[in-house]
């Protein structure tokens, strides 16, 4: 039975575990989670030359090459330190290139790389002056999505340092988008961040235009009309019309509502990885372009918006908590997700995601799920979509999934703490961000090899 004492220790033991960084739906610092000293994984570091194959033989990985910052005179060649790489978020391999890219949180940067040879290439300021003002041409105003105060000093709205969190393509892998988790003046994450506009053929910045609060994902739609802003900060999606192609006439377009606005004042300090509504993350249009779906880690389901009318249809629940990264298969029928507190990657038939959603049925059971660990983060695709790769932030492990069964096939340490991932196009490299801050973490690059040999030739 429950007297007063007892009923104090169950509410403080519950209080506790429900601040676990694996049960939060704000991406929290690694520094912060660490701090809390709840579930908080053990610091990894890898050795080059570490591998692992399935029981059958079909597909293996090995671990040939790294971009750390935690050992400035590693004993390997392949094992290079980078100064650059300082909290890295997420990877991008360029469709048209040989290109690899890899946002630095915390460095404020994106480095790039040659994924044949393995070298770094060139890195990319996300640092804003005066002199930069030309990348603001067109966008004097927030127009519409969120206003700056009226008393805000307009000479500082375009002179900060802006935090790189994901990556997008467009038009034909010409343009790369970036997303920042906030501008360096916004300690609250409740005014207008923006979106960076880099051209592959350059390595350079040639727009920023500004967004809602907190953008943390994009997706592109693939017809080439709409690049969808994902805003974590308020519930909202925003669509920038990128039917030119002239980036100085990319232009805001709607602005769309996930069931209810989420308020925040400026002035008021909170933590905005978990203060943030729904903490709307993961996006992906359908095949077709008609619908996005967009993950909401905090309250779970999928919302459907319907492109055309510019307006929020619906959310289709019976995902497993906190729901993160969504991915689409080649063939636009499947949807993939993963979950990061319960650790899960589920698939949907995504005909029947919208007609529950346009019939508002309300809840659908998964067509496949698989447990794959708790902290479960970004998954990636093989190019024939035979694999799906998951990062495991709370084991330090990547796990591969045959697609077709949904079973794990193999496992592989990593760097803590693994986030990001990326797929080369030819499917011979996995490059892995493992993210850390203030000497923290991982603050490591990892790149895998993948040998399919007997698996491509079934």
């Amino acid at each position: 039975m429950f007297n007063r004492k007892n009923l104090f220790l169950f509410l403080f033991v519950l209080l506790t575990f429900a601040n676990s960084p694996f049960l939060s739906a704000g991406e929290t610092s690694e520094k912060s989670e660490l701090k809390r000293k709840v579930a908080a994984p053990k610091l990894v570091r890898v050795p080059i030359g570490t591998a692992a194959a399935d029981k059958g033989g079909r597909v293996s990985l090995e671990l040939v090459a790294r971009f750390q910052q935690y050992n400035p005179k590693p004993k390997q060649a392949s094992d290079h330190y980078d100064r650059h790489i300082y909290s890295p978020k997420s990877v991008f391999f360029s469709g048209s290139t040989e290109k690899v890219f890899v946002n630095s949180l915390e460095g404020m940067s994106t480095v790039i790389y040659d994924r044949r040879n393995l070298v770094k290439t060139g890195v990319i300021s996300h640092r804003f002056k005066r002199a930069d003002a030309r990348l603001f041409d067109g966008d004097e105003n927030p127009g519409g999505w969120l206003d700056f105060p009226e008393d805000y000093q307009q000479d500082r709205k375009n002179n900060f340092w802006g935090k790189p969190v994901e990556f997008a393509e467009t038009h034909n892998g010409r343009y790369l988008w970036v997303p920042y988790y906030r501008r360096s003046f916004d300690k609250n994450g409740a005014l207008p961040s923006a979106v960076a506009v880099i051209d592959t053929s350059r390595d350079e910045i040639v727009r920023v235009m500004s967004t809602g609060p907190v953008p943390k994902m994009l997706a592109p739609s693939p017809d080439g009309k709409w690049l969808a802003v994902i805003h974590w900060g308020d519930n909202t999606v925003g669509l920038i019309d990128i039917g030119s192609e002239k980036p100085s006439e990319f232009h805001r377009a709607g602005i769309i509502t996930v069931e209810k606005k989420y308020s925040l004042k400026s002035d008021k300090k909170v933590n905005r990885d978990s203060a943030c509504g729904f903490c709307l993350r993961g996006a992906v249009f359908t095949r077709d372009s008609k619908y996005l779906l967009v993950g909401r880690m905090k309250g779970g389901g999928i919302a459907v918006i319907d492109v055309k009318k510019e307006s929020y249809v619906d959310t289709v629940y019976g995902m497993k908590p906190t729901p993160r990264h969504l991915v689409l298969s080649a063939e636009g029928d499947l949807l993939y997700l993963s979950s990061n507190y319960s650790g899960y990657v589920s698939s949907y038939r995504v005909d029947k995601l919208i007609n529950a959603a346009l019939s508002g049925k309300g809840r659908l059971r998964p067509q496949q799920e698989v447990m794959t660990g708790r902290g479960t983060r970004t998954i990636s695709l093989s190019p024939d979509g035979r694999l799906i790769y998951a990062a495991v932030k709370g084991e330090s492990r990547i796990k591969v999934i045959d697609s077709g069964s949904m079973k794990v096939m193999l496992e592989i340490p990593t760097d803590s703490f693994p986030v990001g991932m990326a797929v080369s196009p030819d499917g011979t490299q996995l490059w892995v961000t493992a993210q850390g801050s203030k000497g923290v973490g991982g603050n490591s690059v990892s790149v895998y090899k993948v040998r399919r040999e007997l698996l491509a030739s079934k």
